[in-house]
């Protein structure tokens, strides 16, 4: 599906507004290599009034912006035209419901309805606007359909509860979006996790049939006595076709793991009977109805889909392309026909609509051009009379919701969570032929593209080797790559310690005394304290670090706080974009890979897996000190992988994520595999993988405290560092690492700020380097070294950091530092309740017999949660965040040191009852 960069024809060009804008950033002979953001921080621009995004882009939308605390993910006009309501599809961002805004003034006239659920998504009004409908689930993960009366100004009120059934594979049933039957009498609901629309009896309040459609429905819409159902996984599969597992489904995929299947169901209710399905583009999602066609957007494929309701076929499939030739990457996600000829597409990655000169199918639709909007618009609205769209826009300004303040030693700062997100709608008008020639420069400087064909341009003969190349496919000194992710920590709570860049110590919780690694390998090597990760959670993180995007599908499980699915790395087909991991476009252009841990989701074997201390025994006699038996021979216990193109490549005695297993035992495994690549000279150019004890298991008993588990962390990272740069390889190597998420803490630039590290003989030493980089530059650094074309929009668009490079190399090896502190302290035992900070005293605000008594309550939560931090059912944030954030701040700074922003230290019970600090997910059902 990879699309041909060229540089622009005046022919296409005339399919755009903004001609002069375009053909200057397309005239650039050579790949530009600076930072387009500058030294700026993610968050609202002072001067400019611009957002910067930690993915790359800017955001400038158009129109008048209404925000709020939270993530919409619906929205709907009343039919009356007055006002409009927006859901959000969590409780724990910061907003808890329905948000509705009065259309004649902009101000929202209800703030924050609270539904009383977990997860939402899908709102109805009645034809006669009496009534709104929302769907969701509560915190016992059961689906439910909210009934609300509307007054006369629009203000909803909670009458009563629709329960659902759980689904026939067991669990929540997941609804979606739910609209109004032709008959006015029924409700209909795609149900997700159910594979079929369900019908809701209006006077009972009965589910009263659930027809069978494809795999995971998402939305539908009623066109006379027909309705119209997406299905995000496709068609049913065949005992012959390749599937990968998404919450008990299996779904058809490519051997890249992505779905290969999307359909639209069409369905009789008269008979309440699916009466053809019809193939369209991949991951479908929402729809509209204009005339005798309906429009389908499909997000993994890039494409609107029209199919002609009197035959229900396909009768024209139009190609999104934001800019001419773009590969995929745009994720069209909802459709509206307006000034009835146009089509107003979102565009969810590029936070824009694009709006096409639509005049039947016969005759192809011309882009007339783009209008920003928010970050991640996710549904349109169309207020007819008012002549405005009425965008939601799910991520809206970023993480730029409330802060926490804190106060230490006499400093106070404040500290942001990635999860305090503050959504938005843009209200715009119908765009004019002059909005869009503005709107289109926009769109294209929030996202980098000028320029973007000189930076994607075929690479030249006979140049000499530089460190970066300045084009793809030019060589460069350095043939291997090692690409270590690690797992939820800031900048601040690492590095704030440092001493110089924009550091916070007050927010300090694993400094140099926990981490003297990474210390001492950032003051070797670059500080980079400008640094985004892209994801919120882990199930987002390891997508945006190895995919360099992050699809539809799986920003909304996000944003719905994962109903369907958990892929904290892997583990669902539909969270995988169609253009692939960076493994899959290193194997396809012959560069070879190994992959130790990355995306793996389980390491099991015949042998009983034992305690933390059988596994830090055996790395005790892998490690010579001292002698014995392992408990588990390696080979026994094997990795596995859901994504059959990563399977191959993976070295199965590596284990994933489970924090009952030292990342010292990691490193023996990868050490004795390296030591054979080197004296067999078989070193792969492309080595991936994840070491992940500084997630920490809490106060688990028999594991160690947060603070010996992130010292093992580091450690393991020091020794990997140290081995390859003792090693033949060092002259020709570069060492990536990187977190895949920073929710598990706080920081005072930004929740997504993380610690990274790049190290080899051609980076710079000893440099701070405070321009804005993201995982999106680090994949296009990979990308630019080892001659790998871009995979998506993202990274085409983004630039390699080739400033951190030079080409007069120092290998002057690195040496690992010892650990600090014990790694086998495990919580409960003597100096276990020793603060990570050991020049850090606490002010004594709570009595001796108090601490304890809080040290126990949250060494029992920790115990309760034990199978999600290690053994067959563990996974990267299965417990809620916001929990784990509480009890490692408590481990690490004392437990009588209040959590920032709290006047007390809290129990789990008082930490469990703040729904707007709960994070990742609440349940975990698939």
């Amino acid at each position: 599906m990879k699309r041909k960069w060229s540089k622009l024809s005046k022919k296409k060009l005339l399919t755009l507004i903004s001609l002069s804008s375009v053909i200057v950033g397309a005239g650039s002979a050579y790949a530009w290599v600076g930072s387009p953001f500058g030294t700026s921080l993610v968050g609202r621009q002072a001067e400019s009034g611009k957002v910067l995004t930690p993915v790359d882009q800017f955001v400038t939308p158009a129109g008048q912006q209404v925000e709020f605390g939270g993530n919409p993910i619906s929205i709907k006009v009343r039919p009356d035209g007055k006002t409009a309501a927006a859901i959000v599809g969590r409780k724990d961002y910061g907003g808890t419901g329905i948000n509705v805004v009065d259309l004649s003034t902009g101000n929202l006239i209800t703030t924050n309805l609270a539904l009383n659920l977990n997860h939402m998504w899908g709102l109805s009004y009645s034809p006669d606007g009496s009534k709104l409908y929302a769907t969701g689930s509560d915190s016992k993960n059961v689906g439910k359909i909210v009934v609300m009366s509307v007054a006369g100004d629009g203000t909803p009120t909670i009458t009563n509860m629709i329960n659902l059934p759980d689904a026939t594979v067991g669990g929540n049933i997941n609804p979606q979006d739910i609209v109004m039957g032709p008959d006015g009498k029924t409700l209909l609901v795609a149900l997700n996790r159910d594979n079929s629309l369900g019908v809701v009896d209006l006077q009972t309040n009965q589910l009263t049939a659930r027809i069978p459609v494809g795999n995971a429905p998402t939305s539908v819409i009623v066109n006379g006595n027909t309705a119209y159902v997406t299905n995000v996984g496709g068609r049913k599969a065949q005992a012959e076709d390749l599937t990968v597992d998404s919450s008990g489904t299996p779904v058809v995929t490519t051997p890249m793991g992505s779905s290969a299947s999307g359909t639209v169901s069409v369905i009789d209710l008269t008979a309440n009977a699916v009466t053809k399905t019809v193939d369209v583009g991949l991951q479908p999602a929402r729809m509209t109805v204009y005339g005798q066609y309906v429009f389908v957007a499909n997000t993994n494929s890039d494409s609107v889909s029209v199919i002609d309701s009197h035959s229900n076929d396909v009768v024209q499939t139009i190609k999104v392309e934001p800019y001419p030739n773009a590969p995929l990457g745009s994720a069209p996600n909802a459709v509206k026909m307006i000034n009835d000829h146009q089509l107003a597409v979102s565009l969810g990655r590029n936070n824009a609509l694009a709006v096409y000169d639509w005049n039947g199918p016969v005759k192809e639709p011309r882009l007339l051009g783009l209008v920003p909007t928010a970050w991640f618009p996710v549904d349109i609205a169309a207020d007819e009379a008012g002549h405005r769209l009425l965008v939601a826009n799910a991520d809206g300004v970023g993480s730029l919701g409330l802060n926490r303040s804190l106060t230490i030693q006499g400093i106070t700062v404040k500290g942001h969570s990635s999860y305090a997100q503050q959504g938005s709608l843009s209200v715009i008008p119908f765009p004019s032929a002059k909005d869009l020639a503005k709107g289109t420069d926009d769109v294209y400087a929030n996202n980098n593209w000028f320029q973007i064909a000189g930076r994607n341009a075929e690479a030249r003969n006979n140049k000499k080797p530089t460190a970066v190349p300045e084009r793809i496919g030019e060589p460069s000194p350095i043939k291997h790559i090692f690409y270590i992710v690690k797992e939820n920590r800031t900048y601040d709570q690492v590095l704030g310690d440092i001493g110089r860049g924009n550091s916070e110590p007050s927010l300090t919780q694993f400094g140099e005394h926990v981490t003297p690694n990474l210390h001492k390998l950032v003051n070797t090597f670059p500080l980079l304290d400008n640094f985004y990760i892209g994801g919120i959670q882990s199930a987002s993180g390891h997508q945006w670090v190895m995919q360099a995007t992050n699809n539809d599908y799986e920003d909304k499980e996000t944003d719905t706080a994962n109903v369907r699915s958990y892929p904290g790395g892997a583990g669902d087909s539909l969270a995988y974009a169609s253009t692939g991991h960076i493994w899959d476009n290193a194997l396809k252009h012959n560069v070879s890979v190994v992959n130790f841990g990355e995306d793996t989701t389980e390491f099991s074997g015949s042998q009983p897996a034992g305690k933390w201390t059988d596994w830090y025994n055996d790395y005790l006699i892998l490690s010579g000190q001292k002698q014995g038996t392992l408990h588990v021979p390696i080979g026994d216990y094997t990795a596995k992988t859901d994504i059959p193109s990563l399977d191959p490549i993976t070295y199965k005695p590596f284990p994933t994520f489970d924090s009952s297993i030292p990342d010292q035992y990691r490193y023996e495994i990868f050490k004795q595999k390296f030591e054979e690549y080197v004296k067999n000279d078989t070193l792969p150019g492309l080595t991936q993988m994840w070491v992940m004890n500084d997630h920490t298991a809490g106060k688990s008993t028999d594991f160690p405290t947060p603070q010996a588990q992130v010292a093992d962390n580091d450690l393991a990272v020091g020794k990997i560092v140290d081995l390859i740069s003792h090693s033949k390889y060092w002259k020709d190597s570069l060492i990536i690492v990187t977190e895949d998420d920073a929710q598990n803490g706080l920081d005072h630039v930004d929740g997504h700020r993380a610690p990274a590290l790049m190290i080899s003989p051609w980076i710079k030493r000893g440099v701070t380097d405070s321009h804005y980089w993201t995982v999106i530059n680090m994949v296009r650094t990979i990308e630019q070294i080892l001659g790998l074309p871009a995979m998506n929009q993202n990274d085409a668009a983004a630039v390699p950091m080739s400033e951190l490079f030079t080409d007069e190399p120092d290998f002057t090896p690195y040496t690992f530092e010892p650990n600090h502190i014990a790694l086998d302290t495990l919580n409960g035992t003597p100096g276990s309740d020793k603060p990570a900070i050991p020049t850090y005293t606490p002010p004594q605000q709570t009595a001796t017999t108090d601490i304890q008594a809080l040290e126990k309550l949250w060494t029992e939560w920790s115990d309760q949660n034990k199978e999600h931090f290690s053994g067959k059912n563990a996974s990267p944030d299965s417990v809620d965040a916001s929990m784990l954030n509480h009890v490692t701040w408590y481990a690490t700074k004392g437990f009588n040191t209040p959590y920032p922003g709290e006047q007390k230290v809290l129990t789990p019970s008082d930490v469990a009852a703040q729904a707007e600090t709960g994070a990742p997910i609440s349940t975990k059902t698939n």
